[in-house]
């Protein structure tokens, strides 16, 4: 009897330390390896959809940090869209932490803002001040608007941030972590899944969102954001081989309980019909639904990463009784990890070449002398990144991208310019609306056409047309003078033009002028800000007395003047800048020009006299949050040295932050000199793609317009308004008082400071 119970103990304790070594082998042992006699350990493999939803995608970041904290490994994700992104970022190697650090270096208003004016050269910047409204339309193809609200440009330069370690992999099994993007290719209408190529390629064409960026064309497909077919790529997942797969849903899949009957609204109502009913259907191939309440953010909502991603912290927490299970131990946990880190590539390659695709003959040797710098060293991605945004400023291409490709002769740095597909030509819209006086209205409608590379790379023709309250045509020409910084640009012009004389804030007599112009421009640009330009024109100008009694003569006659002019304009938007300054100097003679009818009494004639002009405009964000709050200072000095020109050519001052309680023109002078300083803050902001920021802030102007200096007399005024960044261009409505009590209310839309 004793002996039976010794043997039985003996057998109990040697299956008790079996199991305690099989439990600490499973710990200790890698999914996929195996024991030394050669049997495997087997851990289920766990895989992660993750679904699109524009800003509210970002909420996948919490998710990732939780299964993070709590031992969940991911061994195999896919993603769509914004889910796209978050999943190639993490596929990659980055952790959730970085990815956070990632997005809060994000600079949104970059990123989906409709311009890159910043980054323009100074002809471009001028272009831009000319026709302040996001209206371009191609015309190579009809009139043709540009295919989406957003280059595309900045996100890409995101994405080959995230993806440039990852050049010479075979496939997106290689990564880190293995990946699937899903886009839609519209050419046959089926989704795509993509897992090999270039990963910032392939997040970018799972992201390519209809009307916000432009399609990616690979390998004779046409891609679009995934969503439209399978928003949320579970069945992909379980195609990658998972046991058990994790669907995030950032979106709203619940019944709709009012309809939009309007036109759009159905249109938009069948389409997110459509895009549920697919979601649902991949959705069958998920083992665990997480959906993360985001109802309360918006598609737009890129500004409240941080929001969003405890969001999806707290949705991952909220199910924890159904993903613990799928947790592991610390030391299989430490062994996963240590799998993953192994697999990150953290070295940068150093290009041994360069190569250029798709710029026209200047741009592509401006290209290459910008990047030549960066051959034959590591690669430095904000150094590229920089050079790239500001090449982008060229304002011919949709977007310009970078990789480093794998070859034999040594890796190679390839720049591929995408050139717009429906222009050149290009053709601009502008509008302008703005009150002279409290009863009337200015108002006029701009086109201009423009065309590259008319008589040889580099030149451009531009055509201008106004009609409204003073119509005008315009032709000008500007052609490089071979690889030099010079250049040279005829031009020819007429414009009608009415001088209204205010008393009261009524218009009393109006004047109306007509000149007729052609000239030469020989310049040279100064670095990619500043040009200098000899101009001499000649013409024919008639003025004649339209309404009232304006004082001055009717006159016809030729003209000629002489003129030197520098221009810089550094500053990151034509509305209200962050940053910079704008200035323009100039000093011209007139040469020749009409003098007053016989008997008429005046000593003034504009023949012979010599002007000079200096105008600035400097903006600097202060305070915590740098891009709310801007202080400005304009200013401008004019002189006619000891000429007395006739009042058409005189300087004028009112209106906008030059003297605003003055009616425009109100005041003039053979000199002046103005200066305004003021404070703005931004109070809201239009959607992202259909506008810019809202501000309302206040100024002072001091200054006045006269024709001596010792009879110069300071006008001193507040004022008070606001400031908005639109598709039309920037508006403004505002109030100015003078301290003599003289005050005005104006609005406007169109050109701003």
């Amino acid at each position: 009897m004793r002996g039976r119970r010794s043997t039985l103990v003996m057998i109990t304790a040697f299956v008790v330390a079996c199991a305690s070594a099989t439990v600490a082998f499973a710990q200790a042992t890698p999914a996929g390896s195996g024991d030394p006699n050669g049997s495997p350990y087997v851990r289920p493999k766990v895989g992660v959809a993750l679904g699109g939803g524009s800003a509210r995608g970002i909420a996948h970041v919490g998710v990732l940090r939780w299964f993070d904290e709590h031992h969940v490994p991911i061994d195999v994700l896919a993603g769509t869209s914004m889910g796209g992104l978050i999943g190639g970022a993490f596929a990659s190697g980055m952790s959730p932490d970085q990815i956070e650090t990632m997005l809060s270096g994000v600079d949104w208003d970059a990123m989906f803002g409709s311009s890159n004016f910043a980054f323009k050269n100074v002809r471009r910047k001028w272009d831009s001040r000319a026709y302040p409204s996001h209206l371009e339309f191609g015309l190579r193809h009809g009139i043709v608007p540009p295919p989406s609200l957003n280059t595309g440009q900045q996100v890409d330069l995101l994405l080959s941030r995230i993806a440039a370690s990852s050049y010479a992999l075979k496939s997106f099994d290689e990564l880190p972590t293995p990946f699937r993007a899903v886009a839609v290719d519209l050419k046959t209408a089926k989704f795509v899944v993509l897992d090999r190529g270039s990963l910032a390629l392939a997040m970018r064409a799972t992201m390519s969102l209809p009307l916000i960026f432009p399609p990616i064309e690979l390998d004779g497909r046409v891609l679009v954001d995934g969503g439209a077919m399978n928003n949320i790529p579970a069945d992909v997942v379980r195609g990658m081989g998972a046991d058990h797969v994790i669907a995030i849903n950032v979106g709203d899949l619940t019944d709709r309980t009012e309809i939009d009957y309007t036109m759009f609204g159905l249109a938009g109502g069948t389409l997110d019909a459509m895009m549920r009913a697919n979601t649902l259907k991949a959705l069958a191939s998920a083992d665990v639904v997480m959906n993360v309440p985001v109802t309360s953010f918006g598609s737009l909502d890129w500004r409240r990463y941080r929001a969003l991603i405890e969001e999806g912290y707290k949705a991952a927490d909220a199910m924890k009784d159904q993903l613990l299970p799928l947790a592991v131990g610390d030391a299989e946990w430490a062994a996963w990890k240590a799998q993953r880190t192994a697999r990150t590539i953290t070295t940068l390659p150093t290009p041994a070449s360069l190569t250029v695709d798709g710029a026209g003959k200047a741009d592509d040797r401006v290209m290459r002398q910008t990047l030549a710098k960066h051959v034959g060293r590591p690669v430095d991605v904000p150094a590229i990144d920089k050079d790239i945004t500001v090449l982008g400023g060229l304002d011919r291409y949709q977007t310009i991208r970078w990789q480093v490709v794998p070859d034999p002769a040594g890796d190679r740095l390839e720049v591929r310019a995408e050139p717009k597909r429906y222009g050149p030509p290009f053709m601009y819209l502008g509008m302008s609306l703005e009150n002279t006086t409290t009863n009337d209205v200015k108002f006029s409608l701009s086109a201009r056409y423009l065309a590259f590379d008319v008589l040889g790379s580099g030149s451009e023709l531009r055509l201008d047309a106004t009609a409204g309250t003073d119509p005008s045509i315009a032709f000008a020409f500007h052609r490089p003078i071979g690889s030099t910084p010079f250049f040279i640009e005829p031009f020819a012009g007429a414009r009608n033009e009415v001088l209204s004389l205010i008393r009261d804030d009524q218009i009393v007599a109006t004047y109306d002028q007509r000149r007729n112009t052609a000239g030469m421009d020989f310049g040279f640009n100064v670095g990619r800000l500043d040009d200098v330009r000899f101009r001499a024109r000649t013409g024919r100008i008639s003025a004649s007395v339209g309404v009232g009694d304006p004082g001055l003569p009717d006159i016809a006659g030729a003209e000629s003047i002489g003129e030197i002019r520098w221009r810089h304009d550094g500053q990151d938007s034509v509305v209200v800048p962050s940053r910079g300054t704008r200035s323009i100097v100039y000093v011209q003679h007139y040469f020749d020009a009409p003098t007053p009818p016989a008997g008429y009494a005046t000593d003034r004639a504009t023949n012979g006299v010599t002007r000079a002009e200096a105008t600035a405009a400097s903006f600097w964000s202060i305070g915590h949050v740098r891009r709310r709050n801007r202080v400005f200072v304009t200013g401008g000095l004019g002189t006619s040295f000891d000429g007395h020109p006739l009042p058409t050519e005189q300087f004028a001052v009112g209106g906008p932050f030059r003297l605003g309680a003055f009616d425009i023109g109100e005041q003039r002078g053979d000199h002046y000199l103005v200066a305004t300083g003021g404070y703005l803050r931004q109070v809201a902001r239009l959607p992202d793609f259909l506008g810019g920021p809202v501000f309302v802030g206040a100024w002072m102007d001091s200054g006045s317009a006269f024709d001596a200096w010792k009879d110069m007399d300071y006008a001193v005024q507040a004022s008070g308004g606001l400031v908005v960044d639109t598709l039309l261009g920037p508006g403004f409505v505002a109030t100015s008082v003078g301290f003599d009590g003289k005050w005005r209310v104006y609005f406007g839309i169109g050109r701003l400071f």
